[in-house]
């Protein structure tokens, strides 16, 4: 391989994959006042109050210098370097996207007291997992952040792990689930991503080829034709969706269009055998066989789903497939995801402790914070929050794509006329969504919104007239024509109840959601299941009281106390709640 060290930064490279949809990359994007604003506020300033001496007090420490400051706890005990990486990632992201220039001014400091601790060889002391996470925060320092000398730091360590890390490179299976092998490189298939990033950041063929001993045919081949492998192993869920956008980048590198086939059949594959209705996945963090082991999984452990590290797979997955593809259907696990594993987890907290299982159990469920401090969880939380900026519009020459409802503006530039969109919503609560259109002057460009797969009728009004414009489920509601300023376009999504079955072998253990909404039980004080005859409808056992997404379960027998389902989202820690249910099963008594 290249002497890294020595390669002078060439220019950065144009992807030879198709990106008819592009996202506006953390910038231009701004979320106003509501839940997910909420959300990223808490996390801005409790990841921005973590002490620099604290994180960097394992590497001092390692490295034989003065390391004042507390010990982090848990996984950090030692180092941060299971997170580090993902802080230096999720601070130039979020200061980028939020405007936050303090957020982005630690982690250059994070780096460059990182960069104190590291030998001139570019040994990081860190396994393959870790040393991952840290090519991202090197990745984005240099790209969004601007801080060239990042790049150096990242050929000499690329250099030091090219020369160190294991290549035995087992394929996981039922057993070593997650690849790890006689040299210690679990996850060892996630590398690619951010090498192949580095790539197209600098024109730098090393990581290119660095990249390329990461690939992972053994695994991905199984989608290459279709969305129907031939053996499903029970391998690590989490890490074995995050290596598709390692196999999104290889397309973004080479246009195969092979690659870019294996992540919409996968895609296809978690969507009909691994998601539950919140959008996470992997019981016990595993992947489960499709014959039913979903919906058995809800009988026999608590963990089914990690919630902000799944996020993270799903979001990037879904970024990716919208960009590559220009389809409005990937936008549905985003959604989903947002509303009902991350709207509703418990915000991290300034000890390190972090949210990290959803718990569906059919017995009655509770959210809980994990049981170790700053685990991988509240590290990719903070790339969250930055990711939320990235999935709200996509633009292309022609326009711009609303992908998800929720209180936000975006600027762009239209045929050199500056464009501000805002949009006001309530959504969920409520089923209507409007935008508003600033500029000096008129555009003609096409304003897309995208329809929920579960939404029917959809409408769209202009300036508060309907509009005979093609709403299908699953697709982009359209309009084009010549913008003014004050302009005013409204989508109203129609919500209705229906049942989400968890698998095929299980038709009547669902979950109830109303939209895009999984609605839970109450379970406090000993209220029972809800349950429902076969030719009963949802609507006569289901009645919506008010305004809130508050629905009242009528009774077929005596009950101690009403009985209500609520959003998932809405339940606090400890508060138990029922997610799943078997609809058609008699009660106990």
């Amino acid at each position: 391989m290249s002497d890294l060290a020595s390669i002078r930064s060439a220019a950065p490279v144009t992807a030879a994959g198709k990106t008819p949809l592009r996202p506006f990359d953390y910038a231009n994007v701004r979320l106003l006042p509501g839940r997910f604003k909420d959300q990223v506020e808490q996390a801005r300033r409790l990841y921005g109050g973590v002490p620099n001496d604290s994180i960097l007090k394992g590497f001092r420490r390692q490295a034989g210098l003065p390391a004042p400051g507390d010990d982090m706890k848990g996984w950090a005990s030692e180092s941060s370097s299971g997170i580090f990486g993902q802080l230096i990632s999720g601070m130039v992201r979020l200061g980028r996207a939020t405007g936050d220039a303090a957020l982005g001014e630690k982690a250059v400091a994070l780096f460059e007291g990182f960069l104190e601790t590291m030998p001139e060889d570019g040994n990081a002391r860190m396994r393959a997992y870790d040393w991952d996470k840290l090519v991202c925060g090197l990745v984005d320092l240099y790209h969004y952040q601007g801080i060239e000398k990042a790049l150096p730091v990242l050929r000499a360590t690329t250099q030091w792990a090219a020369r160190t890390f294991d290549r035995t490179r087992p394929p996981a299976d039922d057993h070593d689930f997650w690849g790890m092998g006689p040299g210690l490189t679990s996850e060892w298939y996630t590398l690619s991503e951010n090498l192949y990033r580095a790539y197209l950041a600098t024109g730098e063929s090393a990581f290119k080829e660095f990249a390329e001993v990461w690939l992972y045919p053994a695994f991905w081949d199984e989608f290459a034709k279709n969305d129907q492998p031939s053996y499903v192993h029970t391998v690590h869920a989490y890490s074995h969706v995050n290596t598709f956008s390692s196999a999104a980048a290889a397309y973004l590198v080479t246009g195969k269009e092979r690659y870019r086939d294996i992540c919409v059949n996968a895609y296809d594959f978690l969507q009909r055998t691994q998601v539950y209705a919140t959008g996470g996945f992997g019981p016990d963090e595993r992947f489960m066989r499709p014959d039913g082991s979903l919906g058995r999984s809800l009988e026999c452990c608590a963990y089914h789903a990690e919630i902000p590290c799944g996020a993270w797979a799903t979001f990037k997955l879904s970024r990716y497939l919208t960009s590559f593809t220009g389809e409005a259907r990937f936008g549905d696990w985003v959604e989903t995801t947002m509303l009902n594993a991350l709207a509703g987890c418990l915000p991290p907290q300034a000890d390190g402790k972090a949210f990290y299982y959803g718990d569906y159990r059919l017995s009655g469920g509770t959210k809980q914070y994990y049981w170790h401090e700053w685990p991988c969880c509240s590290g990719t939380y903070i790339q969250l929050m930055a990711e939320y900026h990235n999935l709200i519009y996509f633009k292309d020459s022609g326009g711009i794509y609303v992908n998800l409802y929720l209180p936000s503006e975006v600027e762009w530039s239209h045929a050199g006329l500056a464009v501000r969109l805002r949009q006001e919503t309530a959504y969920p609560e409520e089923e209507e969504s409007s935008i508003t259109l600033a500029l000096e002057g008129s555009a003609r460009f096409a304003l897309h919104l995208r329809v929920p797969s579960w939404a029917n009728g959809a409408a769209i009004l202009l300036n508060g007239a309907p509009l005979d414009t093609a709403a299908r489920p699953g697709s982009w509601a359209s309009v084009e024509r010549e913008w003014t300023n004050g302009d005013r376009v409204t989508i109203a999504l129609p919500m209705a109840l229906r049942a989400v079955p968890i698998d095929l072998q299980h038709p009547n253990r669902a979950a109830i959601v109303y939209g895009p909404v999984v609605l839970a039980q109450d379970e406090a004080c000993c209220r029972r299941p809800f349950t429902m005859s076969p030719q009963t409808a949802l609507t006569k056992r289901l009645v919506k009281e008010g305004d809130r997404l508050s629905f009242r379960i009528t009774n077929g027998v005596p009950e101690r106390h009403t009985r209500y389902l609520l959003p998932l989202y809405t339940f606090p820690q400890n508060w138990p709640y029922f997610v799943y249910f078997d609809l058609h099963t008699g009660t106990l008594y």
